[in-house]
């Protein structure tokens, strides 16, 4: 191979290629598609090139400027897509919230699951108050009348509580959306458990002084906390669903089609979560020495309305997406 008139003949094509890397570099959204094209057909040539060069000894001068150029190109094409904060910012201001209303029946549902037993226990301790005794937990009555909460235990901590709770919900929510897979009765069984665990301790905390004071704890980051876990429960159903009641579809096709509504639900959880993780350590804990308690109960009367105001009127339901 002639050394020199392969050079000559491919050279525009290198300055071409390495003009093309250079400008996606700076802003690779901007090519054109045409530019695009040519840019991958110029690496392969220069991939080519490069190796016919090495084949025939060329100068280190030539080896190192192709090499250069062919490993640049590469990391352009086969970089990872940078995530896009607009495409992010439209599925939570959009299509985040317009699937909640599009889907509002399976999380209806997991509502209905996971209340019902939390009344039952309301309704027991009503009618026979040695119920309570029954279910309480040991010494949880006694320490309660002491005025003994343990809530106010996180105020020592609370960078490191934040961070557990946060992880701690967002991990409860996404086993209620996983456990969707075993045909829906998973999902059921967490939420009917979360249920009755909620429904037994506000029971007995409900008949002690300390009543207003764990509520005034649990409503500020609850209305955001217990909406956003409902609706991982509705994704959870989802799932079964479309397992149970596949229609035309194969289980399997059924599952993918359905279950991309039902991801998308439980990820755009994760910043309310995230949200109610940080008001959990930093606001509800508080005591009402540095809080008082109503402000505590307009604070969560605020952030539910504006939960409802952003789930109920974001978006336009044909901004959802296909299923």
């Amino acid at each position: 191979m002639d050394l020199t008139r392969f050079v000559q003949e491919r050279r525009a094509d290198w300055e071409r290629l390495d003009t093309l890397v250079k400008h996606a570099d700076r802003a690779l959204p901007r090519l054109g598609r045409l530019d695009l094209r040519e840019l991958g057909a110029l690496y392969r040539q220069a991939s080519s090139d490069l190796a016919r060069a090495q084949a025939a000894h060329a100068d280190a001068e030539i080896l190192d400027y192709l090499n250069h150029i062919v490993v640049r190109a590469h990391g352009v094409i086969y970089r990872p897509e940078p995530a896009r904060l607009r495409t992010l910012g439209l599925f939570f201001a959009r299509e985040f919230p317009a699937l909640v209303r599009q889907e509002w029946r399976p999380i209806v549902l997991a509502v209905l699951v996971s209340t019902l037993p939390a009344l039952w226990f309301v309704l027991m301790a009503a009618l026979d108050p040695a119920f309570v005794e029954a279910v309480a937990p040991p010494g949880m009555r006694e320490r309660l009348d002491r005025g003994e909460l343990w809530v106010y235990r996180i105020n020592p901590v609370r960078p490191l509580a934040s961070s557990f709770i946060m992880t701690n919900n967002i991990t409860v929510t996404f086993t209620f959306f996983a456990l969707g897979i075993a045909f829906g009765a998973g999902t059921l069984w967490g939420l009917v458990s979360n249920g009755i665990h909620f429904g037994s301790t506000a029971m007995v905390v409900n008949q002690t002084r300390m009543a207003r004071e764990f509520w005034a704890f649990v409503v500020p980051h609850g209305v955001l906390e217990i909406p956003a876990i409902y609706i991982g429960g509705g994704a959870g159903f989802i799932l079964g669903a479309a397992l149970l009641f596949p229609g035309d579809l194969t289980r399997k096709d059924a599952l993918v089609v359905r279950g991309r509504a039902a991801v998308k639900l439980v990820l755009g959880c994760v910043p309310i979560l995230v949200v109610a993780g940080i008001i959990e350590a930093f606001v509800s804990p508080l005591p009402p020495g540095s809080m008082p308690l109503g402000t505590k109960f307009l604070v969560g009367a605020a952030l539910f309305a504006l939960l409802l105001l952003y789930l109920l009127r974001a978006g336009s339901p044909g901004k959802a997406g296909n299923h």
